[in-house]
């Protein structure tokens, strides 16, 4: 990494972090085959050990209207472990975090962040994303990031949640 040092005067801290290989990324999809029933979500709930406190960017999507929510202190069983892959392709550190992929959600904790996706309904869906939200992360708590599909006239819509973050 030391070759990148000093190449420009400014950086900023997040592409220090992906230069240093401690950026990463998870994600969740549910493809035009596997669309989201109205009123269904898919969920991700990650936890990172103590003393590490991420910095999470979080992108939502889907082709109708839809509702991003974020969990603080879930309580989840099962699920897919869900891989977290290091942006900086070059570098072999890894995530101290685990990930899961839609898990059985005992109790979904205290709502920290609602955010809504609109995209439309029907025939006139267009589809909604958001994202650019930062929330720094606590280590040793688990965190439900659940994206609902929120159409209201029984159509299911494809949908994907996009979190990155530094360590």
């Amino acid at each position: 990494m030391e070759q990148y040092r000093g190449a420009y005067p400014t950086r900023s801290v997040e592409h220090v972090r992906l230069i240093e290989g401690h950026a990463f990324s998870a994600g969740l999809v549910a493809d035009y085959a596997n669309k989201v029933a109205d009123g269904d979500s898919i969920d991700i709930v990650i936890a990172f050990p103590s003393g590490v406190n991420p910095i999470f960017t979080i992108s939502g999507l889907s082709n109708g209207n839809a509702v991003g929510y974020l969990y603080e202190g879930a309580s989840a069983t099962g699920g897919t472990s869900l891989p977290i892959i290091n942006r900086n392709r070059a570098s072999t550190l890894s995530s101290t975090g685990v990930a899961l992929a839609n898990p059985t959600v005992s109790s979904t904790g205290t709502l920290i962040l609602k955010e809504i996706l609109t995209g439309g309904v029907g025939k006139k869906g267009g589809g909604g994303e958001v994202g650019g939200n930062n929330i720094i992360l606590k280590g040793l708590t688990n965190y439900l990031f659940r994206l609902t599909n929120a159409d209201g006239n029984n159509n299911p819509h494809a949908m994907e949640i996009i979190l990155s973050w530094t360590e």
